[in-house]
Protein backbone atom coordinates (compact mmCIF):
# COMPACT_ATOMS: atom_id res chain seq x y z
CA UNK A 1 0.00 0.00 0.00
CA UNK A 2 1.33 3.43 -0.98
CA UNK A 3 2.06 6.03 1.67
CA UNK A 4 0.64 9.55 1.39
CA UNK A 5 4.08 10.87 0.37
CA UNK A 6 4.42 8.26 -2.38
CA UNK A 7 0.91 8.99 -3.63
CA UNK A 8 1.67 12.75 -3.77
CA UNK A 9 4.96 12.12 -5.55
CA UNK A 10 3.35 9.97 -8.25
CA UNK A 11 0.56 12.49 -8.78
CA UNK A 12 3.12 15.26 -9.20
CA UNK A 13 4.98 13.20 -11.81
CA UNK A 14 1.76 12.50 -13.70
CA UNK A 15 0.77 16.18 -13.54
CA UNK A 16 4.15 17.18 -14.98
CA UNK A 17 3.74 14.62 -17.78
CA UNK A 18 0.24 15.90 -18.62
CA UNK A 19 1.55 19.48 -18.67
CA UNK A 20 4.39 18.58 -21.04
CA UNK A 21 2.00 16.73 -23.36
CA UNK A 22 -0.32 19.75 -23.48
CA UNK A 23 2.66 21.94 -24.38
CA UNK A 24 3.56 19.57 -27.20
CA UNK A 25 -0.02 19.56 -28.51
CA UNK A 26 0.12 23.32 -29.00
CA UNK A 27 -1.82 26.53 -28.23
CA UNK A 28 -5.35 25.13 -28.36
CA UNK A 29 -4.67 22.42 -25.79
CA UNK A 30 -2.62 24.76 -23.61
CA UNK A 31 -5.83 26.80 -23.31
CA UNK A 32 -7.61 23.72 -21.94
CA UNK A 33 -4.84 23.21 -19.38
CA UNK A 34 -5.09 26.85 -18.31
CA UNK A 35 -8.76 26.39 -17.52
CA UNK A 36 -8.20 23.31 -15.37
CA UNK A 37 -5.30 24.98 -13.54
CA UNK A 38 -7.87 27.17 -11.72
CA UNK A 39 -10.22 24.36 -10.64
CA UNK A 40 -8.82 23.55 -7.20
CA UNK A 41 -12.19 22.08 -6.20
CA UNK A 42 -12.14 19.32 -8.85
CA UNK A 43 -8.46 18.87 -9.79
CA UNK A 44 -5.97 17.47 -7.23
CA UNK A 45 -3.52 20.06 -5.90
CA UNK A 46 -0.52 18.14 -7.27
CA UNK A 47 -1.90 18.52 -10.80
CA UNK A 48 -2.76 22.18 -10.15
CA UNK A 49 0.84 23.00 -9.24
CA UNK A 50 2.04 21.57 -12.55
CA UNK A 51 -0.76 23.01 -14.71
CA UNK A 52 -0.08 26.48 -13.29
CA UNK A 53 3.03 26.49 -15.47
CA UNK A 54 0.74 26.84 -18.49
CA UNK A 55 -0.50 30.23 -17.27
CA UNK A 56 2.71 32.21 -17.72
CA UNK A 57 5.60 29.74 -17.95
CA UNK A 58 5.12 28.46 -21.46
CA UNK A 59 8.51 28.04 -23.21
CA UNK A 60 9.56 31.28 -24.89
CA UNK A 61 11.00 31.79 -28.36
CA UNK A 62 14.24 33.73 -28.85
CA UNK A 63 14.52 37.48 -28.34
CA UNK A 64 16.20 37.85 -31.73
CA UNK A 65 13.10 36.39 -33.38
CA UNK A 66 10.95 38.84 -31.40
CA UNK A 67 13.02 41.75 -32.70
CA UNK A 68 12.74 40.39 -36.24
CA UNK A 69 8.94 40.18 -36.00
CA UNK A 70 8.65 43.70 -34.52
CA UNK A 71 10.84 45.25 -37.20
CA UNK A 72 8.90 43.46 -39.94
CA UNK A 73 5.51 44.45 -38.54
CA UNK A 74 6.30 48.10 -37.65
CA UNK A 75 8.60 48.70 -40.62
CA UNK A 76 11.44 50.28 -38.61
CA UNK A 77 14.65 49.14 -36.90
CA UNK A 78 14.14 48.33 -33.22
CA UNK A 79 16.42 51.21 -32.17
CA UNK A 80 14.15 53.73 -33.88
CA UNK A 81 11.05 52.36 -32.19
CA UNK A 82 12.35 52.05 -28.60
CA UNK A 83 15.26 53.43 -26.62
CA UNK A 84 15.78 50.07 -24.93
CA UNK A 85 14.36 46.63 -25.63
CA UNK A 86 14.92 43.69 -23.30
CA UNK A 87 15.46 40.67 -25.52
CA UNK A 88 14.70 38.33 -22.62
CA UNK A 89 10.95 37.82 -22.42
CA UNK A 90 9.08 38.90 -19.32
CA UNK A 91 6.45 36.17 -19.74
CA UNK A 92 5.51 33.64 -22.38
CA UNK A 93 1.98 32.41 -23.01
CA UNK A 94 0.31 30.01 -25.38
CA UNK A 95 -0.19 32.56 -28.16
CA UNK A 96 2.74 34.93 -27.70
CA UNK A 97 5.23 36.46 -25.30
CA UNK A 98 5.87 39.83 -23.68
CA UNK A 99 9.05 41.93 -23.67
CA UNK A 100 9.73 45.11 -21.71
CA UNK A 101 10.83 48.20 -23.65
CA UNK A 102 11.31 51.89 -22.86
CA UNK A 103 11.12 55.17 -24.72
CA UNK A 104 11.71 58.39 -22.87
CA UNK A 105 10.03 58.19 -19.48
CA UNK A 106 7.55 55.52 -20.57
CA UNK A 107 7.85 51.79 -20.01
CA UNK A 108 6.05 49.45 -22.39
CA UNK A 109 4.98 45.83 -22.43
CA UNK A 110 5.31 44.62 -26.03
CA UNK A 111 3.44 41.43 -26.91
CA UNK A 112 4.62 39.50 -29.95
CA UNK A 113 2.59 36.71 -31.50
CA UNK A 114 4.17 33.30 -32.07
CA UNK A 115 5.08 32.48 -35.65
CA UNK A 116 2.74 30.33 -37.76
CA UNK A 117 0.05 30.52 -35.07
CA UNK A 118 -2.80 30.76 -37.56
CA UNK A 119 -1.55 27.63 -39.35
CA UNK A 120 -1.40 25.75 -36.03
CA UNK A 121 -4.95 26.85 -35.25
CA UNK A 122 -6.13 25.61 -38.63
CA UNK A 123 -4.77 22.14 -37.83
CA UNK A 124 -5.88 21.91 -34.17
CA UNK A 125 -9.33 23.34 -34.76
CA UNK A 126 -9.82 21.05 -37.73
CA UNK A 127 -9.28 18.08 -35.40
CA UNK A 128 -11.62 19.52 -32.77
CA UNK A 129 -14.34 20.07 -35.36
CA UNK A 130 -14.25 16.39 -36.21
CA UNK A 131 -14.65 15.66 -32.50
CA UNK A 132 -17.64 18.05 -32.30
CA UNK A 133 -19.32 16.37 -35.28
CA UNK A 134 -18.64 12.97 -33.69
CA UNK A 135 -20.19 14.13 -30.38
CA UNK A 136 -23.31 15.41 -32.18
CA UNK A 137 -23.62 12.14 -34.11
CA UNK A 138 -23.43 10.01 -30.95
CA UNK A 139 -25.70 12.34 -28.93
CA UNK A 140 -23.55 11.81 -25.84
CA UNK A 141 -25.59 12.07 -22.64
CA UNK A 142 -25.04 11.20 -19.03
CA UNK A 143 -27.67 11.93 -16.44
CA UNK A 144 -26.52 14.41 -13.84
CA UNK A 145 -23.17 14.91 -15.52
CA UNK A 146 -21.69 17.43 -17.92
CA UNK A 147 -23.90 16.18 -20.76
CA UNK A 148 -27.19 15.76 -18.90
CA UNK A 149 -29.98 14.32 -21.01
CA UNK A 150 -32.22 17.23 -19.93
CA UNK A 151 -30.09 19.53 -22.07
CA UNK A 152 -29.80 19.68 -25.84
CA UNK A 153 -26.37 20.77 -27.02
CA UNK A 154 -25.18 21.56 -30.50
CA UNK A 155 -21.49 20.77 -30.21
CA UNK A 156 -20.68 22.04 -33.69
CA UNK A 157 -22.18 25.44 -32.80
CA UNK A 158 -20.11 25.51 -29.61
CA UNK A 159 -17.04 24.67 -31.67
CA UNK A 160 -17.83 27.49 -34.11
CA UNK A 161 -18.16 29.94 -31.21
CA UNK A 162 -14.79 28.84 -29.81
CA UNK A 163 -13.21 29.08 -33.23
CA UNK A 164 -14.53 32.60 -33.79
CA UNK A 165 -13.14 33.87 -30.49
CA UNK A 166 -9.79 32.11 -30.88
CA UNK A 167 -9.21 33.68 -34.29
CA UNK A 168 -10.24 37.06 -32.88
CA UNK A 169 -7.70 36.57 -30.08
CA UNK A 170 -4.78 36.38 -32.51
CA UNK A 171 -5.81 39.68 -34.15
CA UNK A 172 -3.99 42.28 -32.04
CA UNK A 173 -5.76 45.19 -33.74
CA UNK A 174 -8.98 43.72 -32.40
CA UNK A 175 -7.38 43.35 -28.95
CA UNK A 176 -6.47 47.05 -28.99
CA UNK A 177 -10.12 48.01 -29.57
CA UNK A 178 -11.22 45.59 -26.84
CA UNK A 179 -8.78 47.06 -24.31
CA UNK A 180 -10.02 50.60 -24.98
CA UNK A 181 -13.67 49.59 -24.60
CA UNK A 182 -12.95 47.56 -21.45
CA UNK A 183 -11.14 50.53 -19.85
CA UNK A 184 -13.95 52.94 -20.77
CA UNK A 185 -16.56 50.60 -19.26
CA UNK A 186 -14.78 50.63 -15.87
CA UNK A 187 -13.97 54.33 -15.91
CA UNK A 188 -16.31 55.07 -12.98
CA UNK A 189 -15.67 56.03 -9.32
CA UNK A 190 -17.31 52.79 -8.16
CA UNK A 191 -14.69 50.70 -9.99
CA UNK A 192 -11.61 52.86 -9.51
CA UNK A 193 -9.90 49.72 -8.21
CA UNK A 194 -9.97 48.20 -11.74
CA UNK A 195 -6.86 49.02 -13.74
CA UNK A 196 -6.45 48.48 -17.49
CA UNK A 197 -3.12 49.21 -19.25
CA UNK A 198 -3.07 51.92 -21.89
CA UNK A 199 -2.54 50.74 -25.47
CA UNK A 200 -0.58 52.54 -28.18
CA UNK A 201 -2.18 52.41 -31.62
CA UNK A 202 0.87 53.70 -33.51
CA UNK A 203 2.93 50.73 -32.27
CA UNK A 204 0.31 48.00 -32.83
CA UNK A 205 -0.32 45.68 -35.79
CA UNK A 206 -2.09 42.36 -36.29
CA UNK A 207 0.84 40.51 -34.67
CA UNK A 208 2.40 43.08 -32.32
CA UNK A 209 0.66 45.12 -29.61
CA UNK A 210 2.31 47.72 -27.37
CA UNK A 211 0.78 48.45 -23.96
CA UNK A 212 1.59 50.31 -20.78
CA UNK A 213 3.81 48.24 -18.47
CA UNK A 214 1.73 47.52 -15.34
CA UNK A 215 3.52 45.04 -13.06
CA UNK A 216 1.59 43.43 -10.21
CA UNK A 217 1.26 40.47 -7.88
CA UNK A 218 -0.24 37.36 -9.40
CA UNK A 219 -3.88 37.15 -8.32
CA UNK A 220 -3.51 33.64 -6.86
CA UNK A 221 -0.32 34.42 -4.87
CA UNK A 222 -2.09 34.70 -1.52
CA UNK A 223 1.09 34.88 0.57
CA UNK A 224 2.57 37.76 -1.47
CA UNK A 225 -0.73 39.69 -1.29
CA UNK A 226 -0.77 39.37 2.51
CA UNK A 227 2.92 40.29 2.74
CA UNK A 228 2.24 43.47 0.71
CA UNK A 229 -0.54 44.45 3.13
CA UNK A 230 -3.50 43.38 0.96
CA UNK A 231 -6.63 41.43 1.85
CA UNK A 232 -7.03 38.24 -0.26
CA UNK A 233 -10.73 37.93 0.62
CA UNK A 234 -11.31 41.50 -0.57
CA UNK A 235 -9.50 40.72 -3.82
CA UNK A 236 -11.70 37.65 -4.36
CA UNK A 237 -14.86 39.70 -3.80
CA UNK A 238 -13.75 42.54 -6.09
CA UNK A 239 -12.80 40.19 -8.93
CA UNK A 240 -16.23 38.50 -8.74
CA UNK A 241 -18.10 41.81 -8.71
CA UNK A 242 -16.05 43.06 -11.66
CA UNK A 243 -17.12 40.06 -13.71
CA UNK A 244 -20.78 40.43 -12.69
CA UNK A 245 -20.56 44.07 -13.77
CA UNK A 246 -19.22 42.99 -17.16
CA UNK A 247 -22.06 40.52 -17.65
CA UNK A 248 -25.04 42.43 -16.27
CA UNK A 249 -24.26 46.04 -17.08
CA UNK A 250 -21.66 46.16 -19.88
CA UNK A 251 -22.61 43.04 -21.85
CA UNK A 252 -18.93 42.92 -22.83
CA UNK A 253 -16.82 40.50 -20.84
CA UNK A 254 -13.39 38.93 -20.52
CA UNK A 255 -13.61 35.30 -21.68
CA UNK A 256 -10.22 34.20 -20.36
CA UNK A 257 -9.76 35.47 -16.77
CA UNK A 258 -7.24 32.82 -15.69
CA UNK A 259 -4.59 33.79 -13.08
CA UNK A 260 -2.03 34.63 -15.78
CA UNK A 261 -4.31 37.42 -17.04
CA UNK A 262 -5.15 39.04 -13.69
CA UNK A 263 -2.82 40.67 -11.16
CA UNK A 264 -3.22 42.97 -8.19
CA UNK A 265 -1.46 46.12 -7.04
CA UNK A 266 -1.30 47.06 -3.35
CA UNK A 267 -0.96 50.78 -2.57
CA UNK A 268 0.98 52.25 0.37
CA UNK A 269 -2.22 52.66 2.40
CA UNK A 270 -3.34 49.07 1.76
CA UNK A 271 -5.78 49.92 -1.04
CA UNK A 272 -5.76 47.20 -3.66
CA UNK A 273 -6.30 47.37 -7.41
CA UNK A 274 -7.04 44.57 -9.85
CA UNK A 275 -5.10 44.69 -13.11
CA UNK A 276 -6.54 42.97 -16.17
CA UNK A 277 -4.32 41.84 -19.06
CA UNK A 278 -4.86 40.18 -22.43
CA UNK A 279 -8.03 41.46 -24.11
CA UNK A 280 -7.87 39.23 -27.17
CA UNK A 281 -10.59 36.83 -26.07
CA UNK A 282 -13.63 39.01 -25.34
CA UNK A 283 -17.28 38.48 -26.15
CA UNK A 284 -20.55 40.35 -25.82
CA UNK A 285 -24.30 39.93 -25.81
CA UNK A 286 -27.15 42.37 -26.26
CA UNK A 287 -29.65 44.15 -24.07
CA UNK A 288 -32.13 41.26 -24.21
CA UNK A 289 -29.63 38.77 -22.81
CA UNK A 290 -28.42 41.21 -20.14
CA UNK A 291 -31.96 41.89 -18.95
CA UNK A 292 -32.74 38.16 -18.97
CA UNK A 293 -29.68 37.49 -16.78
CA UNK A 294 -30.62 40.24 -14.32
CA UNK A 295 -34.24 39.01 -14.22
CA UNK A 296 -33.02 35.47 -13.50
CA UNK A 297 -30.81 36.67 -10.64
CA UNK A 298 -33.67 38.65 -9.11
CA UNK A 299 -36.10 35.72 -9.46
CA UNK A 300 -33.58 33.38 -7.85
CA UNK A 301 -32.22 35.58 -5.04
CA UNK A 302 -34.90 38.12 -4.11
CA UNK A 303 -38.33 37.09 -5.39
CA UNK A 304 -37.90 33.29 -5.19
CA UNK A 305 -40.35 33.17 -8.12
CA UNK A 306 -39.97 30.08 -10.28
CA UNK A 307 -42.22 31.43 -13.05
CA UNK A 308 -40.09 34.57 -13.42
CA UNK A 309 -36.94 32.42 -13.38
CA UNK A 310 -38.28 30.22 -16.20
CA UNK A 311 -39.34 33.31 -18.19
CA UNK A 312 -35.79 34.66 -17.81
CA UNK A 313 -34.25 31.37 -18.95
CA UNK A 314 -36.52 31.41 -21.99
CA UNK A 315 -35.43 34.99 -22.72
CA UNK A 316 -31.79 33.87 -22.46
CA UNK A 317 -32.43 31.10 -24.98
CA UNK A 318 -31.75 28.36 -22.41
CA UNK A 319 -35.32 27.06 -22.15
CA UNK A 320 -37.34 25.90 -25.12
CA UNK A 321 -40.57 27.92 -25.47
CA UNK A 322 -42.66 24.96 -26.65
CA UNK A 323 -42.23 22.61 -23.66
CA UNK A 324 -44.55 21.68 -20.81
CA UNK A 325 -43.72 24.22 -18.09
CA UNK A 326 -45.62 22.43 -15.30
CA UNK A 327 -42.91 19.85 -14.57
CA UNK A 328 -40.11 22.39 -15.05
CA UNK A 329 -41.67 24.85 -12.63
CA UNK A 330 -42.28 22.16 -10.00
CA UNK A 331 -38.65 21.00 -10.11
CA UNK A 332 -37.50 24.62 -10.27
CA UNK A 333 -39.54 25.53 -7.18
CA UNK A 334 -37.88 22.73 -5.25
CA UNK A 335 -34.46 23.99 -6.35
CA UNK A 336 -35.21 27.63 -5.48
CA UNK A 337 -36.64 26.65 -2.08
CA UNK A 338 -33.50 24.70 -1.20
CA UNK A 339 -31.30 27.49 -2.61
CA UNK A 340 -33.05 30.11 -0.49
CA UNK A 341 -32.87 27.91 2.61
CA UNK A 342 -29.11 27.39 2.20
CA UNK A 343 -28.57 31.08 1.41
CA UNK A 344 -30.54 32.35 4.41
CA UNK A 345 -29.16 29.98 7.05
CA UNK A 346 -25.61 30.18 5.66
CA UNK A 347 -25.62 26.41 5.22
CA UNK A 348 -23.65 24.05 3.01
CA UNK A 349 -24.26 23.72 -0.73
CA UNK A 350 -24.87 20.26 -2.11
CA UNK A 351 -21.41 19.99 -3.68
CA UNK A 352 -19.90 20.50 -0.21
CA UNK A 353 -21.80 17.58 1.32
CA UNK A 354 -20.34 14.14 1.84
CA UNK A 355 -21.02 11.53 -0.89
CA UNK A 356 -23.36 9.64 1.44
CA UNK A 357 -25.35 12.77 2.24
CA UNK A 358 -25.63 13.67 -1.44
CA UNK A 359 -26.91 10.16 -2.27
CA UNK A 360 -29.50 10.43 0.49
CA UNK A 361 -30.62 13.83 -0.78
CA UNK A 362 -30.83 12.56 -4.37
CA UNK A 363 -32.99 9.62 -3.29
CA UNK A 364 -35.26 11.99 -1.42
CA UNK A 365 -35.63 14.30 -4.44
CA UNK A 366 -36.37 11.36 -6.74
CA UNK A 367 -39.07 10.06 -4.44
CA UNK A 368 -40.71 13.49 -4.25
CA UNK A 369 -40.27 14.60 -7.88
CA UNK A 370 -39.86 11.35 -9.80
CA UNK A 371 -42.67 12.03 -12.27
CA UNK A 372 -41.33 15.51 -13.02
CA UNK A 373 -37.76 14.28 -13.55
CA UNK A 374 -39.00 11.66 -16.00
CA UNK A 375 -40.99 14.30 -17.88
CA UNK A 376 -37.94 16.58 -18.10
CA UNK A 377 -35.72 13.77 -19.35
CA UNK A 378 -38.30 12.90 -22.00
CA UNK A 379 -38.81 16.47 -23.25
CA UNK A 380 -35.18 17.75 -23.17
CA UNK A 381 -36.42 21.28 -22.34
CA UNK A 382 -33.07 23.03 -21.90
CA UNK A 383 -30.81 24.43 -24.58
CA UNK A 384 -27.13 25.39 -24.42
CA UNK A 385 -26.50 28.59 -26.44
CA UNK A 386 -22.88 28.72 -27.69
CA UNK A 387 -22.39 32.28 -26.40
CA UNK A 388 -22.68 31.05 -22.81
CA UNK A 389 -19.81 28.58 -23.23
CA UNK A 390 -17.30 31.28 -22.37
CA UNK A 391 -19.49 32.80 -19.65
CA UNK A 392 -19.45 29.48 -17.79
CA UNK A 393 -15.74 29.06 -18.49
CA UNK A 394 -15.02 32.50 -16.99
CA UNK A 395 -17.19 31.69 -13.97
CA UNK A 396 -15.22 28.47 -13.43
CA UNK A 397 -11.91 30.35 -13.65
CA UNK A 398 -13.03 33.09 -11.25
CA UNK A 399 -14.46 30.55 -8.84
CA UNK A 400 -11.11 28.77 -8.77
CA UNK A 401 -9.25 32.07 -8.21
CA UNK A 402 -11.64 33.05 -5.42
CA UNK A 403 -11.25 29.76 -3.58
CA UNK A 404 -7.47 30.00 -3.76
CA UNK A 405 -7.65 33.47 -2.16
CA UNK A 406 -10.35 32.82 0.42
CA UNK A 407 -11.31 29.36 1.78
CA UNK A 408 -14.79 30.74 2.58
CA UNK A 409 -15.29 32.18 -0.90
CA UNK A 410 -18.81 31.66 -2.27
CA UNK A 411 -19.70 33.34 -5.55
CA UNK A 412 -23.43 32.80 -5.03
CA UNK A 413 -23.39 34.76 -1.76
CA UNK A 414 -21.22 37.52 -3.23
CA UNK A 415 -23.87 37.99 -5.93
CA UNK A 416 -26.64 38.82 -3.43
CA UNK A 417 -25.47 42.28 -2.20
CA UNK A 418 -24.28 43.20 -5.69
CA UNK A 419 -27.81 42.80 -7.10
CA UNK A 420 -28.94 45.85 -5.14
CA UNK A 421 -26.79 47.92 -7.49
CA UNK A 422 -28.60 46.47 -10.54
CA UNK A 423 -32.10 47.68 -9.72
CA UNK A 424 -31.92 50.19 -12.57
CA UNK A 425 -31.33 47.39 -15.10
CA UNK A 426 -34.34 45.24 -14.25
CA UNK A 427 -37.12 47.52 -15.48
CA UNK A 428 -35.28 50.56 -16.87
CA UNK A 429 -34.72 52.48 -13.61
CA UNK A 430 -34.45 51.74 -9.90
CA UNK A 431 -37.60 53.68 -8.94
CA UNK A 432 -39.78 51.73 -11.38
CA UNK A 433 -38.36 48.40 -10.15
CA UNK A 434 -38.96 49.33 -6.49
CA UNK A 435 -42.50 50.48 -7.30
CA UNK A 436 -43.31 47.26 -9.20
CA UNK A 437 -41.91 45.10 -6.39
CA UNK A 438 -44.06 46.98 -3.86
CA UNK A 439 -47.07 46.69 -6.15
CA UNK A 440 -46.52 42.95 -6.46
CA UNK A 441 -46.66 42.53 -2.69
CA UNK A 442 -49.87 44.56 -2.24
CA UNK A 443 -51.50 43.45 -5.51
CA UNK A 444 -51.49 46.83 -7.25
CA UNK A 445 -49.25 46.16 -10.25
CA UNK A 446 -50.56 47.14 -13.71
CA UNK A 447 -51.15 43.45 -14.44
CA UNK A 448 -53.19 43.10 -11.21
CA UNK A 449 -55.34 46.12 -12.07
CA UNK A 450 -55.83 44.77 -15.59
CA UNK A 451 -56.95 41.41 -14.20
CA UNK A 452 -59.43 43.18 -11.88
CA UNK A 453 -60.92 45.18 -14.77
CA UNK A 454 -61.11 42.24 -17.20
CA UNK A 455 -62.28 39.67 -14.62
CA UNK A 456 -66.00 39.74 -15.66
CA UNK A 457 -65.03 39.25 -19.32
CA UNK A 458 -62.68 36.38 -18.45
CA UNK A 459 -65.34 34.73 -16.30
CA UNK A 460 -67.82 34.87 -19.20
CA UNK A 461 -65.19 33.38 -21.49
CA UNK A 462 -64.55 30.49 -19.08
CA UNK A 463 -68.30 29.84 -18.85
CA UNK A 464 -68.57 29.81 -22.66
CA UNK A 465 -65.71 27.29 -22.91
CA UNK A 466 -67.33 25.07 -20.28
CA UNK A 467 -70.62 25.09 -22.17
CA UNK A 468 -68.92 24.22 -25.47
CA UNK A 469 -67.06 21.37 -23.74
CA UNK A 470 -70.41 19.99 -22.54
CA UNK A 471 -71.77 20.23 -26.07
CA UNK A 472 -68.78 18.35 -27.50
CA UNK A 473 -67.40 21.28 -29.53
CA UNK A 474 -63.96 20.84 -27.93
CA UNK A 475 -61.88 17.76 -27.31
CA UNK A 476 -59.87 17.76 -24.10
CA UNK A 477 -56.31 16.47 -24.40
CA UNK A 478 -54.65 15.13 -21.26
CA UNK A 479 -51.05 14.04 -20.99
CA UNK A 480 -50.75 10.82 -18.95
CA UNK A 481 -47.11 10.15 -18.08
CA UNK A 482 -47.93 6.63 -16.87
CA UNK A 483 -49.45 5.79 -20.26
CA UNK A 484 -46.43 7.26 -22.06
CA UNK A 485 -44.10 5.06 -20.02
CA UNK A 486 -46.26 2.00 -20.69
CA UNK A 487 -46.24 2.78 -24.42
CA UNK A 488 -42.44 3.12 -24.43
CA UNK A 489 -42.12 -0.23 -22.68
CA UNK A 490 -44.65 -1.85 -24.98
CA UNK A 491 -42.73 -0.68 -28.05
CA UNK A 492 -39.57 -2.39 -26.81
CA UNK A 493 -41.48 -5.58 -25.90
CA UNK A 494 -43.19 -5.68 -29.30
CA UNK A 495 -39.88 -5.11 -31.06
CA UNK A 496 -38.35 -8.03 -29.12
CA UNK A 497 -41.30 -10.29 -29.94
CA UNK A 498 -41.09 -9.36 -33.63
CA UNK A 499 -37.36 -10.12 -33.75
CA UNK A 500 -37.88 -13.44 -31.93
CA UNK A 501 -40.69 -14.58 -34.25
CA UNK A 502 -38.83 -13.49 -37.38
CA UNK A 503 -35.61 -15.19 -36.23
CA UNK A 504 -37.47 -18.44 -35.43
CA UNK A 505 -39.26 -18.31 -38.79
CA UNK A 506 -35.94 -17.99 -40.64
CA UNK A 507 -34.42 -20.75 -38.52
CA UNK A 508 -37.38 -23.13 -39.15
CA UNK A 509 -37.29 -22.35 -42.88
CA UNK A 510 -33.59 -23.14 -42.99
CA UNK A 511 -34.02 -26.43 -41.11
CA UNK A 512 -36.95 -27.42 -43.34
CA UNK A 513 -35.01 -26.69 -46.54
CA UNK A 514 -31.96 -28.48 -45.17
CA UNK A 515 -34.05 -31.58 -44.47
CA UNK A 516 -36.34 -31.89 -47.51
CA UNK A 517 -35.49 -28.99 -49.79
CA UNK A 518 -34.35 -29.37 -53.38
CA UNK A 519 -33.11 -27.07 -56.10
CA UNK A 520 -31.56 -23.57 -55.83
CA UNK A 521 -33.54 -22.59 -52.71
CA UNK A 522 -31.85 -25.42 -50.80
CA UNK A 523 -28.39 -24.70 -52.11
CA UNK A 524 -25.45 -24.19 -49.81
CA UNK A 525 -25.36 -20.42 -50.40
CA UNK A 526 -29.12 -19.97 -49.91
CA UNK A 527 -29.02 -21.91 -46.61
CA UNK A 528 -26.10 -19.84 -45.39
CA UNK A 529 -28.02 -16.65 -46.14
CA UNK A 530 -31.14 -17.91 -44.32
CA UNK A 531 -29.26 -19.15 -41.23
CA UNK A 532 -27.17 -15.93 -41.22
CA UNK A 533 -30.32 -13.82 -41.29
CA UNK A 534 -31.80 -15.88 -38.45
CA UNK A 535 -28.65 -15.40 -36.37
CA UNK A 536 -28.44 -11.65 -37.12
CA UNK A 537 -32.08 -10.98 -36.19
CA UNK A 538 -31.88 -13.30 -33.18
CA UNK A 539 -28.85 -11.39 -31.84
CA UNK A 540 -31.09 -8.32 -31.51
CA UNK A 541 -33.28 -10.06 -28.93
CA UNK A 542 -30.78 -10.01 -26.01
CA UNK A 543 -29.93 -6.42 -26.90
CA UNK A 544 -33.62 -5.57 -26.73
CA UNK A 545 -33.94 -7.37 -23.38
CA UNK A 546 -31.05 -5.31 -22.06
CA UNK A 547 -32.74 -2.14 -23.31
CA UNK A 548 -35.94 -3.16 -21.54
CA UNK A 549 -34.06 -3.83 -18.30
CA UNK A 550 -32.37 -0.44 -18.44
CA UNK A 551 -35.72 1.28 -19.00
CA UNK A 552 -37.27 -0.53 -16.02
CA UNK A 553 -34.32 0.36 -13.80
CA UNK A 554 -34.43 3.98 -14.96
CA UNK A 555 -38.15 4.32 -14.22
CA UNK A 556 -37.79 2.53 -10.87
CA UNK A 557 -35.03 4.92 -9.84
CA UNK A 558 -37.37 7.92 -10.12
CA UNK A 559 -40.64 6.30 -9.12
CA UNK A 560 -39.43 4.40 -6.06
CA UNK A 561 -40.90 5.83 -2.87
CA UNK A 562 -38.28 4.35 -0.57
Amino acid sequence: KWSEEKFTEERTKLGAEVTQNLLKLGPTFIKVGQLFSTRIDIVPKEYIEQLKNLQDNVPAFSGDLSVEIIERELGKPIDEIFDTFNRESLAAASLGQVHVATKGDKTFAVKIQRQYLRELFDVDLGQLRQLAVFADALDLTSEGGLMDRNTQRDWVSIYEENKRLLYEEIDYQNELKNAKLFRDNFDTPQFKHIKVPDVYEDMTTDKVITMEFCPGIKITDRESIIAAGGDPADMARKSAQAFLEQLCRHGFFHCDPHPGNIACEIGPNGESKIIFYDFGMMDSFGQTERKGLVDFFFALYYDADVKDACDALEQLGMLRPDVDRVAIEKVGKDFIDRFQETLNIDGEWEDSLSPEERKRLNRQKRSELGEEFLSLNEDSPFLFPPTWTFVFRAFFSLDGIGKSLDPKYDLTKITLPYLKELLDLKDGNAFKTSLLRLGKRVGLRPIDINQFVTQPRNTAKVEDIAQRLEQGDFKLRVRALEVERMMDRSKIVQKNIFHSVLSCACLNTGILLLSVGKGPVASKYALRAIFGTAFFIGAKVPLGMRELKKLDEYNAKYLSKK
